[in-house]
């Protein structure tokens, strides 16, 4: 593996020295708490009517009222809780392995296998946003930089799934791209939902059928494909199921949805990061990124089939889904985005600073040996607890029968999670197989 020196690494987001630059401020030119504290409100007589300090508002915190301590001496700058440097310095641009990446991430990660209800950060994601903080404390942030930081991101995501950057929509959360899909099914006609689907999947098509728009019908995933008839506009799934793990034969969903000429979307959300996924193959792709991409909450991907891009309704249309961003911050008029960009809304700004090197890491890895690290941990413990291995496994297993199961994980130090009548284990690239001995302890292996 050809890996630069830290020495040629660029000053750029995913290897930088924590302590040198994250703490980039100017000490001669800060203001103590105290001295800010005591002159906030005060003005000359002309700019309030008279001598003496404004009277604080009804509810506010006065000095008096403020924590001990805070504003008599001025705070440490902000510390990172770890030596990250010696684990980001190593690594370039280059391809990562399984071992090498899990370096990445902080000492007792593996005990962590709730990556179903969120991921993990890795350094260089706790790194980027701790800059961006820095930044921002320091006024140094700009709406371009960020743009640049989701630009990156979103290119990132199109070559994880295969599909141009001009497909790929970003915004905040899955609800809101589903609400534009929502807006745009054929009235009087049915959508199809497997139906232990995550409610922000199906939440937006609830509404409109008690509208009266059209027909919501829910039916078991493994009934899914065979239920598509003519009056169907749309099929709805998860590529694997947030309660369980099943994975869903997209397949044969494609297959059954393009013979009776009905969109599909997919939720890829609790899938890409270790499922392989070809987005071209599906209408609408929507992936939140903070699951398996190791993403903070709030950047969220829609890859679009290039002939819907303009049919969709813009619903939520803004300045950053114009087709120059730069110049749609005013009225009176707009030109949306020529591609998927016209779907897009403002950004939450640190969370697409840390996508960026956290899609980068996934990308370096592969997705194919991210794939099968988690499948097989995951196995491994599906059979020392006798579980059934399915057709196509998950890196998510639920495991059922076992009142106190989560209690037995957490008495072992052991982070997962209850959804359903089951207790959800998932395992990902920063796991191995002691945490699936560990696991197995925890919860008493039923193997033979």
């Amino acid at each position: 593996m050809n890996q630069q020196p830290a020495a040629d690494q660029p000053d750029d987001m995913t290897a930088m020295n924590a302590k040198d630059k994250l703490m980039n401020t100017d000490e001669s030119k800060q203001t103590s708490p105290e001295t800010q504290v005591s002159t906030v409100g005060r003005g000359g007589p002309q700019d309030r009517g008279g001598g003496g300090p404004l009277p604080a508002p009804r509810g506010a915190i006065t000095r008096e009222g403020l924590l001990p301590g805070y504003g008599r001496s001025t705070p440490s700058p902000m510390e990172c809780p770890c030596d990250i440097d010696a684990a980001v310095r190593e690594f370039g641009n280059g391809p990562l392995t399984i071992a090498e990446a899990q370096r990445l991430f902080a000492p007792g990660s593996g005990r962590y296998l709730d990556t179903a209800t969120c991921g993990l950060p890795s350094y260089p994601t706790i790194m980027t946003m701790s800059k961006g903080l820095m930044d921002w404390l320091n006024g140094k942030a700009t709406p371009q930089g960020y743009h640049q930081a989701v630009t990156e991101a979103r290119g990132t995501f199109g070559r994880l799934v295969q599909v141009p950057v001009s497909h790929v929509a970003v915004r905040a959360t899955t609800a809101e791209f589903v609400t534009v899909i929502a807006d745009a099914v054929k009235k009087g006609t049915t959508v199809l939902i497997s139906e232990k689907e995550f409610t922000s999947a199906w939440g937006p098509f609830s509404v409109r059928h008690e509208q009266g728009h059209y027909r919501v019908r829910f039916v078991p995933l493994d009934r899914l494909a065979e239920e598509v008839t003519d009056d169907v506009s749309l099929v709805v799934a998860s590529a694997a199921q947030s309660i369980d793990g099943t994975v869903a034969d997209l397949n044969a969903i494609e297959d059954a949805a393009k013979e009776h000429g009905a969109w599909t979307m997919i939720d890829a959300t609790q899938s890409i990061g270790w499922q392989p996924l070809n987005a071209n193959h599906y209408t609408f792709v929507i992936c939140h990124s903070y699951k398996f991409l190791g993403v903070h909450r709030g950047a969220t991907f829609m890859a679009i089939s290039p002939d819907m891009a303009r049919k969709l309704p813009a619903i939520g249309a803004n300045w950053y889904s114009g087709e120059d961003i730069w110049n749609s911050l005013y009225g009176p008029s707009l030109t949306l985005a020529n591609d998927a960009r016209r779907h897009d809304a403002s950004p939450a700004w640190l969370s697409w600073l840390g996508a960026v090197p956290a899609l980068k890491l996934i990308e370096q890895v592969g997705v194919e040996a991210i794939n099968r690290h988690d499948v097989s941990l995951a196995n491994a413990f599906r059979e020392g607890m006798g579980i059934p291995i399915p057709w196509v496994a998950s890196p998510i297993v639920s495991v059922r029968g076992i009142p106190d199961a989560e209690q037995r994980l957490d008495g072992q130090g052991l982070r997962a999670s209850v959804r359903g009548d089951g207790v959800r284990l998932a395992f990902h690239l920063y796991n191995d197989q002691e945490d699936v001995q560990k696991a197995l302890r925890a919860l008493g292996s039923r193997q033979a």
